[in-house]
């Protein structure tokens, strides 16, 4: 008997568990291959111009995108067709924001650059834009870095390998420029210049981490507000030297 109610309460757990776990699930975008991405929703804008709209497929390592047309058919598109897309989740809404950038693959003292789809992490002067990488790893061995996640669905029980999703970050310039942010923590300090010591401090406050996205975003969007402060000053300024040479001049 008191097997049974012990049975009875651990299956009540796992089933309020499976309901409290469903919602998330249900607003999550698909992941139907380690670097293959599904959503119910979607917006493509392509370089003539011209909107699509449709459930979207995103095939990350191939850099293409997949539209589902209303009648059933599939459009397909690479970077050079394309200037952004907006894949959305749903019920949730959330938008998921991709942009076609021409890119030197990260080669030093390259000219050939071609159009390459980044994810777009925020917006700013400093403009933080992310790709994935995919390794397999040791199952045994912990990877030790919060920048790695992987999907449990590519885990074979018994397998002594592990599929992972390694995100890698770089910096979209004013000018075009993309930054290769190697080591995350020292290549955004240079970039920072004179502000670094502020970031940092702002950093260590609100203990934020380099390796976990949405605090990264939080670093970079802190710079970038420090950066429209001194904006904002500067023009106060020099609207105040405006006025007294102004007074001046009538007096």
């Amino acid at each position: 008997m008191k097997k049974s109610i012990n049975t009875y309460i651990l299956t009540c757990v796992i089933l309020a568990l499976m309901v409290s776990l469903y919602p998330q699930k249900a607003q999550a975008q698909l992941r139907t291959a380690l670097d293959v991405q599904e959503w119910p929703a979607g917006k493509v804008v392509l370089a003539s111009g011209d909107t699509v709209y449709g459930p979207l497929t995103f095939h990350r390592n191939q850099d293409i995108i997949n539209v589902q047309n209303e009648d059933g058919s599939l459009s397909s598109f690479s970077p050079v067709n394309v200037q952004y897309f907006i894949a959305q989740e749903q019920p949730s809404g959330r938008p998921y924001v991709f942009r076609s950038l021409m890119w030197d693959r990260g080669r030093e003292n390259s000219d050939f650059k071609r159009p390459t789809f980044f994810e777009q992490l925020n917006q700013g002067t400093l403009t933080l834009i992310m790709r994935e990488s995919y390794v397999r790893r040791d199952a045994s061995r912990n990877s030790g870095r919060n920048s790695y996640y992987y999907d449990p669905s590519y885990y074979a029980m018994g397998s002594e390998w592990l599929d992972q999703v390694k995100e890698l970050y770089y910096i979209l310039l004013p000018d075009g420029e993309i930054i290769t942010l190697r080591n995350i923590r020292r290549d955004l300090f240079d970039l920072f210049g004179d502000k670094a010591r502020r970031v940092k401090k702002y950093a260590r406050k609100h203990n934020l981490d380099y390796d976990k996205p949405h605090e990264l975003v939080a670093i970079v969007n802190y710079f970038n507000s420090l950066l429209t402060q001194a904006a904002v000053s500067n023009r106060d300024a020099m609207n105040s030297n405006i006025i007294v040479h102004t007074d001046l001049e009538i007096r």
